[in-house]
């Protein structure tokens, strides 16, 4: 049975797959097809196994700022600009993102 790596430690199970998802960065590996074979050569290469305990400490920590320090017409502004990005209009999105620091300014203030 073949399975396809990328040089990252992902595994897919079909060459279509591997150009997809892995473009020139994989690399193809005869698994064995018994049970018991299978089952050590999974577990020796770590297939289907969790992120590295140092890439999962990378991920970025979500603050909650304190509702004092936010003024809510500005909270508005960005929530509304974050809405609009995902629609896509950058210039949109920009005006508003800008809106909202200048609330956030005036507040400090």
């Amino acid at each position: 049975m073949r399975l396809y790596k990328s040089s990252k430690g992902q595994w897919v199970g079909t060459q279509r797959d591997a150009q997809r998802y892995f473009p020139r960065d994989w690399e193809q590996v005869e698994v064995p097809v018994s049970k018991e074979q299978l089952v050590e050569f999974l577990n020796v290469h770590k297939v289907g196994a969790t992120q590295p305990e140092q890439q999962q400490q990378q991920q970025p920590v979500m603050v909650t700022p304190d509702p004092e320090l936010i003024d809510p017409e500005a909270y508005t502004w960005v929530r509304w600009a974050y809405e609009t990005l995902r629609r896509g209009d950058k210039k949109e999105t920009e005006a508003m993102l800008l809106r909202g620091l200048e609330k956030q300014k005036e507040l400090i203030k």
